[in-house]
């Protein structure tokens, strides 16, 4: 995940052409074709429409709010279920826009830089302050000093946001800020209920289980949860079905037609009736191990001069994550 804007122009600007096939297979070739298979980001869903479509709204009510800015985008779903390369996949596509209109380079120096987006996690033992110090870490500028309060950091935020041109913060793992709901965690609801309501970004909170995680009780988290805030519950497709083409068979045709093999002789099948439901059913119906999978897969098949099929996900299955506790 990208952990400062530095990080960024690589992700938005890059490229990844496919490679071209002659017939030889080298190793190579076998080296490029495995690697432009795992730099294939974000496929196309119902979910990354969804998110795309929220955020573009929320930006529209934020822009022209009577009172500033106030909505949000929730994403909930399991782990693994592809929340928050849905969100990166928004993020990046408009900053893409953002940036290819600038006429300049994003970090000129004679300007202040572009920053359209800010991705942060939300930190492990979080406390008090962290995510607004994550947040301005992210943005680059000097710490603020030692003794900052919240209100300090909310009107630097404020004050830097036209500056670099933000319009949007992604805060991920947002569950765990109201783990416990004991004094640190109050305080940092208190401070995610400023942050949507107080900045002129949209914000879009990720998390697991927010029903059970108490981040969006009390006060606070009535204003993130009620405040014109659109909640999507990422991954939740329907099994598959003999009698209709859904959710899972279009991923498995986007699979198909992004993932490559360096020989023609050599087939990717991901969608059979057999390679949907294994899909399916070995990522425990989560869509972003799916994808994963498919691509560990697909690695198995480049270096095993075999199919991309049930067979190669077979042959991979150990190499997944446990979900039982997850």
């Amino acid at each position: 995940m990208p952990q400062d804007i530095d990080d960024w122009p690589h992700l938005v600007m890059g490229q990844n052409p496919r490679p071209e096939l002659d017939g030889t297979i080298t190793e190579d070739l076998r080296r490029r074709v495995d690697a432009y298979n795992q730099r294939i980001g974000t496929l196309t869903t119902r979910d990354t429409t969804a998110v795309a479509q929220a955020i573009r709204r929320a930006h529209f009510e934020n822009d022209n709010s009577a009172y500033g800015s106030a909505s949000c985008v929730i994403l909930d779903g399991k782990p693994m279920s592809g929340k928050t390369h849905a969100a990166l996949s928004a993020a990046f596509s408009e900053t893409k826009k953002i940036w290819s209109a600038l006429g300049r380079s994003p970090d000129d120096p004679k300007h202040d830089r572009s920053v359209p987006w800010v991705y942060v996690e939300v930190p492990k033992l979080a406390r008090g302050l962290s995510l607004l110090k994550a947040i301005w870490s992210f943005l680059g500028p000097p710490p603020l000093p030692q003794g900052a309060t919240t209100a300090d950091y909310l009107e630097a935020l404020r004050k830097i946001a036209p500056k670099v041109g933000l319009r949007g913060i992604i805060i991920d793992d947002g569950h765990g800020i109201g783990a416990g709901q004991n004094k640190d965690s109050r305080l940092l609801a208190d401070v995610l209920k400023g942050i949507i309501t107080g900045l002129p970004a949209t914000i879009v909170l990720i998390g697991t289980g927010f029903g059970e995680s108490g981040v969006l009780d009390g006060a606070a988290g009535d204003q993130v949860r009620l405040r014109g805030a659109r909640w999507i519950d990422i991954g939740r497709w329907e099994p598959p079905s003999p009698r209709k083409i859904g959710d899972w068979e279009y991923l498995a045709r986007s699979l198909n037609e992004r993932l490559v093999l360096p020989a023609d002789g050599m087939r990717v099948r991901l969608t059979t009736r057999r390679a949907v439901h294994t899909l399916h059913e070995g990522s425990r119906g989560r869509p972003g191990l799916a994808v994963e999978w498919a691509k560990r897969a697909a690695s198995y098949a480049v270096w095993h001069d075999t199919d991309l099929d049930v067979a190669a996900l077979d042959a991979t299955t150990v190499g997944l994550p446990s979900l039982e506790t997850s």
